[in-house]
């Protein structure tokens, strides 16, 4: 979050107009649906499937922000003809690429003028730290290393030491957790208990014709599904897990998972939650390393439980 703020008001001043795609981070919507505001800093947000609505949130804005994989519903932005917008406006593109890794995805080379990743996520990769880091056009950086210098929202040197240790293995890890997730998502789609499943490595999710071209032909190591039977439902499935454990984080060795509307998007209103497609059964599950069998045979006991 300090990476996706020093982004923000490194580009934008007071009086300006962020376009951004309606699908993100409960922590990022928060930040541009009222925190900016303090700065004069507004900002209109756009369904990042419907480009004519994006294109008319973009004329007069500073800058054009999507995610490359939606947090939590796995929304795919179209990267190339989001880049074709910005670059109508003469704006920068900027992308949280944290779910799809560069492993996935590089939004450099689909037109994308500068990246953020959490390397809490998969960077690092084992749970370990906290960080955030911004790459791209050089003069885009320096404005942004300028605030994030100012304001101390800086990388310590030993989590850069656990990220760059995480990196080593970086292409292993995500290469497995989305084989992974593809047999979960599989096993999950004729479940009594659950009422959808959204992964995009799935041929019959909305997203997948944006995965091959965009995600080298992979839905990431990440998946979503609506469990039937609404919040408490959903709480007595998660105690009832053994090896998925019920956390907030994703990306890294071990399996974890969350309950949206009650973790990680608990600044959205109910209204805003309906917007965003996040239903009351909602979770989003962060595939690890663990032998996917094993993950299966977890998930399916939990819900028959």
């Amino acid at each position: 979050m300090g990476a996706i703020s020093a982004v923000f008001l490194g580009l934008c001043s007071s009086g300006d107009k962020i376009a951004s795609a309606r699908q993100l981070y409960g922590n990022t919507y928060s930040i541009l649906s009222g925190r900016l505001e303090r700065y004069g800093i507004t900002t209109e947000f756009a369904d990042v499937h419907d480009l004519e609505d994006v294109r008319a949130a973009a004329a007069g804005a500073k800058l054009l922000y999507c995610e490359t994989i939606g947090n939590p519903r796995l929304d795919v932005a179209d990267l190339p003809a989001l880049a074709a917008i910005a670059r109508g406006e003469g704006i920068p593109l900027v992308v949280d690429n944290t779910f799809a890794s560069p492993v996935l995805c590089r939004p450099l080379e689909h037109g994308a003028s500068l990246v953020v990743h959490s390397a809490t996520k998969y960077l690092g990769g084992h749970h370990d730290l906290i960080g955030g880091i911004v790459c791209g056009e050089p003069a885009l950086v320096d404005a942004v290393r300028a605030v994030a210098r100012d304001f101390g929202a800086t990388f310590s040197p030993f989590n850069a030491w656990l990220s760059l240790r995480g990196i080593a293995t970086l292409h292993l890890r995500v290469e497995r957790s989305s084989t992974s997730a593809l047999a979960i998502a599989n096993a999950l789609l004729g479940h009594s208990s659950i009422e959808k499943v959204y992964y995009p490595g799935l041929p019959t999710d909305p997203n997948n014709a944006l995965a091959e071209g965009l995600l080298e032909g992979k839905g990431g190591g990440t998946l979503g599904f609506d469990v039937g039977g609404g919040r408490e439902r959903v709480s007595y499935f998660q105690d009832s897990l053994r090896i998925v454990k019920a956390a907030a984080s994703l990306g890294g060795t071990h399996s974890l998972i969350v309950h949206a509307a009650s973790i990680t998007h608990t600044q959205l209103s109910d209204e805003e939650l309906v917007a965003a497609g996040i239903g009351p059964g909602f979770c989003r599950l962060s595939v690890g390393l663990e032998d996917p069998d094993d993950l299966i045979e977890d998930l399916i006991s939990a819900l028959d439980a």
